[in-house]
């Protein structure tokens, strides 16, 4: 079948073209209907193909396993990080050492701890050796301690600037403090209206840079993005294996650890020397 067309330049009124050839026009709004259509088509292909299909299981929940961390399953996820830092950093945890709360690390962690301290805001708290708000400036005795553990805390503090300049103003010369602190976490179900911050590696880097000057700086994330779901829906270590919880992602970490070690001041770099030198 033919039909007639209009005149075409180079051509004559009249002229027949073959229905088949004639170019197909279509509307703008039209053309990207089809092309939505087209990418719908291929994300759906994507999502169910060998190996990317999701499958939710007991996942597929609107409120978490546990609504404590974790603790009534067993050993909550961000506990093993924790754990595993002091284990690496025993070597500082030494002399007199202050906790917050509870002397828990420092006895399993210490080596060679000569007094235990404890600061709380509490003063109900019986294992508390010093009652202090570090939202206040100078609350903390300076150069009072040779090690500080600040676990999971730094986190509920208005002020975690003053904070931080407290706890880096009462170590020693030669001293450090350990800090813990999430990069992700569910609002604390205890105390919601006291739960201000999350960090990134970079960010209490970025932090302790501007509290802590001259400090010798170490900051890590731990974590991956397997351990952050599993830590914000409330499961436990337990439900995971070894080798997931050691696997370590920058892009989604669950904890940031530092240690935030104070120099030798000079007269005890002289002394250190004297001692090596048997003078």
């Amino acid at each position: 079948m033919t039909v007639t067309s209009a005149t075409t330049p180079g051509g004559s009124a009249g002229a027949a073209r073959p229905y088949g050839l004639r170019r197909l026009v279509l509307p703008a709004q039209a053309f990207a209907s089809v092309l939505e259509r087209g990418k719908t088509v291929v994300r759906v292909v994507n999502r169910n193909r060998p190996g990317r299909r999701v499958r939710w299981g007991s996942l597929q929940r609107v409120r978490p396993f546990s609504d404590h961390y974790g603790f009534d399953r067993g050993l909550p996820v961000d506990r093993y990080y924790i754990e595993a830092f002091m284990r690496d950093s025993n070597g500082v945890i030494r002399g007199d050492v202050m906790e917050i709360r509870a002397p828990v690390y420092t006895r399993r962690f210490g080596h060679a701890v000569t007094r235990e301290h404890v600061v709380d805001i509490d003063s109900a708290n019986r294992h508390a050796t010093l009652i202090a708000d570090l939202n206040e400036p100078g609350s903390l005795p300076e150069d009072a301690y040779d090690c500080v553990i600040f676990t999971q805390t730094l986190q509920f503090l208005r002020d975690e600037g003053t904070a931080l300049q407290n706890l880096y103003r009462s170590v020693r010369p030669g001293g450090a403090v350990l800090i813990t602190a999430p990069s992700l976490s569910r609002v604390d179900h205890e105390i919601p209206e006291s739960d201000y911050w999350r960090y990134t590696p970079s960010g209490l880097l970025a932090r302790l840079v501007q509290c802590c000057p001259g400090a010798e700086l170490s900051v890590e994330g731990h974590g991956n993005v397997l351990t952050g779901i599993a830590f914000l829906t409330g499961l436990a270590v337990e439900d995971l294996d070894g080798d997931q919880l050691d696997v370590n992602d920058p892009s989604f970490p669950t904890i940031v650890c530092a240690i935030v070690k104070k120099p030798n001041s000079p007269a005890s770099l002289a002394d250190t020397e004297r001692d090596e030198h048997g003078l």
